[in-house]
């Protein structure tokens, strides 16, 4: 095995979404620019009869199926095929729905290790899914990976996933380091507001998990001790319309903007003197790991894998979920304390370029595939 690149072919439902989508992507271009992967993904449901090939919007070849229903068998025939006739060492799933199956499609196939991975969800509720995890996909795979401690530690102890079967591997950066380090960060002169105003903000979709709700409660807490504050919020989501009202019950609308899906976000991350994560559940986040890369302060909840990647605390400060007035004060502190948010931003940008870089976590993956292949 040592002679050849090993064969791979990552599954995922869609090339296109939110931030699993993304890495999963960034992961298979990275480990296909290097020696050791030949890389093949698989949007399962992405349509491709009239979108193939899709390279050139992804930098990686692309395999679409096109299935519609959950329950659909023929409709992963040419993965099988594709399996079997390239003699594929590594079939390697991403988030629930892909885990599921590829289990099963990698025995039919035959193929030597099928590797499924959780990006994040709560471990909570949902018994199938949790019987699911521990009981098929964690004694199916050859190696069920979390992408922070705290998601390892509930899949053994909460889905009774075989330790054994555990890795952990987070996720890495995207974006290109030096762009997030440089950017003008020229937001508030975008927005109307004079030098210097204070500045805090989130790049977070509008959906129940981020919490953007506890961010805009503790905003409102946040004017009564710091009263030219502004937010900005860059994303959107099922949850936008709800957003505007509790802003307009809060009396906050002159201070609170909205930006919607932007592509700048490195110059809005080198805008904001405090990065906001105030979400209920996290894996780990590339939002996060941006943060800290460009440099900036950071209040995050404390959940899933966002201490982990903080140093318990050492690059950012912790809070409990769900505490607007705690989140409010810590914004506060950091606002009134530049060298504070200088020192943490440094040491934040310090940490991530030392262990979640891209090219970092492709080394982990690579280093895996060859261990589990033996």
């Amino acid at each position: 095995m040592s002679g050849r690149p090993l064969k791979v072919v990552m599954l995922i439902e869609s090339v296109r979404g939110g931030g699993a989508e993304r890495f999963t992507v960034g992961l298979a271009r990275a480990l296909d620019d290097g020696p050791d992967c030949d890389v093949v993904v698989c949007a399962s449901r992405d349509a491709g009869r009239n979108r193939e090939p899709i390279a050139h919007e992804t930098g990686v070849r692309v395999l679409m199926l096109g299935r519609r229903r959950t329950l659909s068998p023929l409709a992963w025939l040419p993965l099988i095929r594709h399996l079997r006739r390239e003699r594929v060492d590594v079939l390697h799933s991403h988030m629930f729905g892909s885990n599921v199956w590829a289990v099963l499609i990698g025995r039919l196939a035959r193929v030597p290790v099928v590797i499924a991975t959780e990006h994040s969800w709560t471990y909570e509720g949902q018994r199938v899914r949790k019987l699911l995890d521990g009981y098929w996909i964690g004694r199916l795979a050859t190696a069920f990976v979390a992408v922070s401690p705290e998601d390892a530690r509930r899949m053994v102890e909460i889905e009774h996933v075989p330790a054994r079967r555990v890795r952990t591997i987070g996720t890495g950066l995207l974006r290109d380091p030096a762009e997030l380090q440089s950017a003008p960060g020229g937001l508030r002169e975008e927005l109307g507001l004079p030098p210097g105003t204070p500045l805090v903000g989130a790049i977070a979709m509008l959906r129940p998990m981020k919490a953007v709700d506890v961010l805009v409660a503790a905003f409102a807490r946040l004017r009564e001790r710091v009263p030219g504050a502004h937010l900005a919020i860059a994303g959107d989501g099922p949850l936008r319309p709800e957003v505007e009202a509790q802003i307009a019950e809060l009396g906050v609308g002159d201070a609170v903007h909205l930006l919607g899906v932007r592509e700048d976000v490195a110059d809005i991350l080198r805008s904001l003197d405090v990065v906001v994560l105030p979400s209920d559940s996290e894996g780990s986040p590339i939002a996060l790991i941006e943060a800290m890369v460009a440099g900036r302060a950071i209040v995050a909840s404390r959940v899933g894998g966002m201490p982990w990647i903080l140093g318990e605390g050492d690059c950012g400060v912790l809070v409990p979920p769900r505490t607007p007035d705690v989140l409010a004060g810590a914004i506060a502190d950091l606002l009134e304390d530049p060298a504070r948010r200088e020192e943490l931003g440094a040491r934040a940008r310090e940490r991530a370029l030392a262990d979640f870089t891209l090219e970092s976590v492709a080394g982990q993956w690579a280093a895996l595939y060859r261990e589990l292949r033996g």
